[in-house]
């Protein structure tokens, strides 16, 4: 579809021009599109409108350079904003806290990363890998003999297209006092649950460890159960455990949610869960004292994780 890759040229240009002036009329012209239909198309793309787009990327990248201590009014006229407080303004908008009390914070941020649209609109065999964007995935299913206990954190997320990473907060939360959840059953296995929450625009992120048994003393922590059944698992790869638990896991999220499982004709979801699976597979380039793992091996073996969704058949 010669419209996607148009699309795609045009986001891999504004990718390479953050800093210069960037518009409707420029980008438009560059699709060979009239701005109304070049604005709509990428929308319907993208989620986002296009100087949205442009902005949300701005500020992302521009997030990169204030931890490393450059000067705001530098950063702000590096990605293309005319002034250091329209800079301001914006990072403030997006992320809710000015450039200044993130550089002091270790407040985590959720970013909009540049999309793949040949990943989006690619539906692969079960067992096939794909890659895009540095991200290789691969569609596969299990199926659990006995339910999975868990017990953990629970944090209130927005659904956004950018903002403070919130599951983020969550596993902040969950580190910090995981040495008080009693009958732990897998050293180095954690689980991350989405869960549905009442309030629109809404969800619950869980960060929690396995458990053998639910004890008394975990009952100021909350308590999932997995249950045992056939599973959908999107396992993916990336260079390192941090754009493994960012950027990928975002694109992997929405493969297997805005393409896989939509247009599967076998498979359905049987609950309003997904589990992201964190083990031994995804720490391997800042292994635990009982890993010792050399960095020559990441390149035939980088860090992995799975995503699991519970389904049923669907019926004939």
């Amino acid at each position: 579809m010669k419209y996607i890759e148009d699309i795609q040229n045009i986001i891999d240009f504004i990718e390479n021009h953050l800093g210069d002036e960037l518009n409707i009329d420029k980008l438009s012209e560059m699709a060979l599109l009239s701005k109304f239909y070049f604005q709509r198309l990428f929308y319907k793309l993208i989620g986002v409108s296009v100087m949205e787009y442009v902005r949300l990327r701005r500020v992302a990248r521009a997030a990169e350079d204030i931890k490393r201590d450059i000067k705001i009014s530098d950063i702000a006229f590096k990605y293309g904003f005319n002034s250091c407080e329209t800079f301001i303004r914006s990072f403030k908008s997006v992320y809710d806290l000015t450039p200044t009390e993130y550089q002091k914070s270790d407040i985590p941020l959720a970013h909009f990363y540049k999309p793949d649209l040949s990943i989006k609109y690619k539906m692969v065999d079960m067992g096939v890998p794909v890659i895009a964007s540095g991200v290789m995935l691969e569609i596969g299913s299990r199926c659990l003999d006995k339910e999975i206990k868990m017990a953990g954190v629970l944090q209130r997320c927005w659904r956004q297209p950018a903002g403070q990473d919130n599951p983020g907060m969550a596993w902040s939360k969950i580190f910090s006092v995981k040495n008080n959840i009693k009958c732990q059953s897998l050293p180095h296995v954690e689980f991350g649950v989405s869960l549905p929450n009442d309030e629109p625009g809404t969800f619950n992120y869980l960060a929690a460890v396995q458990v053998d048994e639910f004890c008394n003393s975990e009952n100021d922590f909350y308590r999932f159960t997995l249950p045992a059944g056939l599973y959908i698992v999107c396992t993916f790869q990336a260079e390192d455990f941090y754009k493994m638990t960012n950027e990928a896991l975002d694109k992997a999220f929405q493969y297997l949610f805005e393409t896989w499982l939509p247009n599967s004709s076998r498979f359905e979801m049987n609950g309003m869960f997904a589990a992201e699976l964190y083990d031994h597979r995804s720490l391997k380039d800042h292994p635990l004292p009982d890993q010792k793992v050399l960095d020559d091996t990441l390149l035939e073996d980088p860090p992995e994780m799975d995503i699991m969704v519970y389904v049923r058949e669907k019926k004939a």
